[in-house]
């Protein structure tokens, strides 16, 4: 694999609590570790979350696109490396490959945003990170700038309450439990036969403690579902999402 300069590697083994019920890792186990790979990643750079925070600033994701080309499973030990991929407008980008072995079995793309805390609005990223880091690289994946389509007609709905566990160091809702949560919204029988192979999730409001959300999916065909996350009290929309699905192997 190809070095990046300001790239990080760190090595995860998948425990049986990050495993699902059939031996795979859980997507939204494996959303933690990349955010883990970030996070130490941006402090190696200076530009960690606490580093941001003593400017009165944060970090806060909008969009991760993630691919997995191979089964995971209890017991894999995985490299993920990252690296800072470029600045655009308001947004800073970030790629991440996952190795097994010397194998390559998933990618990942993250999108980003500088958030000034107290005002609540973006930051342009420029003026707070290094010219080194403003260049745009090529990704590992596409980067995708429109919305994810509404979902229409919704199938399935699951209904869930924000959890203290929920929570991240903004307090407001992780990425990784609306990932848990879209992933929820499927039939039993794709959660028995199939595994994940692919997600464009996209971060759209902030939601705190005490609240109710519910997960609704529609299939789109071909193996692929739509995905919203809808906050109950008013009503508003947190996060649309696309997976797509195939037969599991192993």
């Amino acid at each position: 694999m190809e070095s990046t300069r300001e790239s990080t590697r760190l090595a995860f083994t998948v425990h049986s609590f990050d495993a699902d019920a059939f031996g795979h890792l859980h997507p939204a186990a494996l959303v933690g570790y990349l955010q883990e790979a970030a996070g130490r990643s941006a402090a190696s750079l200076g530009w960690s979350l606490a580093d941001l925070n003593r400017r009165g600033l944060t970090w806060v994701l909008v969009r991760e696109h993630l691919v997995l080309d191979q089964p995971l499973h209890s017991g894999d030990t995985l490299e993920v490396e990252t690296w800072p991929s470029g600045l655009k407008q308001l947004a800073a980008f970030r790629d991440f490959r996952i190795s097994r072995g010397n194998v390559e079995v998933g990618r990942a793309l993250a999108t980003w945003l500088a958030l000034d805390i107290e005002t609540r609005r973006p930051v342009r990223p420029h003026v707070i990170l290094p010219e080194r880091l403003h260049p745009q690289t090529a990704h590992v994946l596409p980067a995708r700038t429109p919305t994810l389509p509404e979902i229409g007609q919704p199938t399935i709905e699951r209904r869930f309450h924000v959890r203290f566990a929920d929570i991240d160091p903004n307090l407001h809702v992780t990425n990784a439990s609306y990932v848990a949560w879209a992933l929820e919204a499927v039939d039993e029988t794709t959660w028995r036969n199939e595994r994940l192979a692919a997600l464009d999730i996209q971060f759209l409001a902030e939601c705190g403690l005490h609240s109710f959300v519910c997960s609704r999916s529609a299939p789109e065909g071909g193996g692929t579902r739509l995905h919203a996350i809808v906050r109950e009290g008013d009503g508003k929309e947190l996060a649309r999402a696309r997976t797509i699905w195939i037969t599991r192997n192993g």
